[in-house]
Formats: C-alpha cells, structure tokens, sequence
C-alpha cells in the first residue's frame, strides 16, 4: 500500500508540479510569470543552490514565490537566501507579522485562506493550524489536484511531540478536511507521496490504536508491553519507517500521558 520513496528524485506529480523527493521534501510550482516554491527545508549546504537551480531547469521560470507551510526550522533554514533571490515569502499569519524587508520573515500574511494568482495559474492556502504547530497551512494545486499537506501527515506518526486529546481530535477534523479536497496526489512535508488512501487508513489506525493501548498503560502495562500487544497492522508493514521508529513513538506518546 505504501508509495515508494524515489529518494533525491526531481519529478513532476501533476501538470506543472514537481518535487525533490526526500526526507524533507521540495515542491513547487509553474505558475505562469514565475513559480512558487513550498518550504525551504533545512539544508543550506546543498539545498540553497540546488532547488533554485531546479525549478529553473524544470519550469524554465525563477522563484517568485515562497510559501511556508509552518514555521520549523526544517522547512525555513533557505528562507533568507531565497527571499534575497527575490522570492516573496508567504505565510499564516501565526508565523509573525508581515514586513517588506527580503530577509525570510513573511512578506504576506493571510487569517484563514489565501489564493495566489500568478498570470496562468493560481494556488489555494488554507490553515488547518493548531495541532502539529499553530502555524500548519496546506496547498492546494487545483488544476492538477495536488495536495501538499505540510506535516499534518508522518507515514504513521502521531505528530505531537505530547499527547494531547483535543489535538488528537483537531487532528481529525483536519485530516478529514484533507480528504474532501480534490485531489489524487498528497505531498507531505518528509516521504514518500501519499494518496487520500493513506490518510483514510490512518484514521483508522489511530482509532484502533487509541482502544487498545490507552486501556493497557492505564494498567500499568510496561511500553515494551503496550508494543508486544500493538503490533504494527500487517498492511502498513511497509510505511516509511513505522515499524523502525514511528509506531514507538505513538506508544510513547500514550504511554507517558496514560501510564501509571
């Protein structure tokens, strides 16, 4: 079921779209008069050089624009080097007040949802903040019905750094959002690409896995337990790197909120 990870790959997801595919990934866009960059990771060794130089390459456009899909230094280390290229810098406005200064900070800020028109193309924000960080915004590409979906999706990881019940819900409602978009293709903001399958699955993962290892660390059931009695679902075996590390981590998570 899972999508295979096309490590360090440059290639286009819908008409216009591409991605550098890695662990933390690199999108963008043509959007006619110049493209629109999603996120600028956190390598600035190779990574400042190396995304301007491909979306040159593959759109034949500069970078116009930058959009931060929230605030961690894993998706803003290029942000001042690419706004001094002239790249206008696009985010919620959770993630500071916009200014005119080409230093990375938000050049444009927006309160629920944003479009950016460029002369032949135009992209859709909307925040969907408040679980992973307060800032999380998605992307909407419409006409080739792609999705970036920033983190609010970890191949299997509950993406809290502390279980928290009403953000477990948010989170819900989030993805459930998610899934009413149009779109076939999902780019998270680290991995392998996602369909709205993934998401679906999940979903119901979390449900299962709320049920059954919530009883069992309020028991006092040891977290080596609560993993001996969770085991990873046979069918997500093969999801980006669960079964190493992601899967412990959720039990961790309810482990120290639930244990006794």
């Amino acid at each position: 079921m899972a999508i295979a990870f096309r490590n360090d790959e440059v290639f286009e997801v819908g008409p216009g779209v591409w991605v550098r595919n890695m662990v933390d990934n690199a999108a963008w866009a043509d959007l006619g008069d110049g493209a629109v960059v999603i996120d600028s990771l956190e390598d600035t060794a190779t990574m400042e050089q190396q995304i301007p130089a491909d979306v040159q390459r593959t759109t034949g456009k500069p970078m116009k624009w930058l959009i931060n899909t929230h605030w961690h230094p894993d998706h803003t280390a290029n942000n001042a080097a690419w706004a001094r290229r002239g790249a206008t810098v696009i985010a919620h406005e959770t993630c500071g007040a916009a200014q005119s200064e080409a230093n990375g900070q938000p050049n444009i800020t927006f309160h629920d949802r944003y479009t950016l028109a460029g002369s032949d193309r135009a992209v859709e924000l909307e925040y969907l903040g408040g679980t992973h960080t307060p800032w999380d915004s998605v992307v909407y590409f419409p006409w080739a019905k792609v999705l970036h979906i920033a983190d609010l999706f970890g191949w299997g990881m509950i993406p809290l750094s502390k279980f928290d019940p009403s953000k477990i819900d948010l989170l819900k409602q989030h993805l459930a959002r998610v899934l009413e978009y149009d779109a076939h293709t999902l780019i998270p903001g680290h991995g392998p690409l996602v369909e709205p399958a993934h998401i679906r699955r999940w979903l119901a993962y979390l449900d299962e896995l709320l049920a059954r290892a919530i009883p069992l660390a309020r028991a006092g059931k040891s977290l080596d337990e609560l993993e001996q009695a969770c085991p990873v679902p046979a069918d997500m075996l093969d999801w980006w790197k669960l079964p190493d590390w992601k899967h412990r981590h959720n039990l961790t998570l309810i482990h120290r909120e639930f244990g006794a």
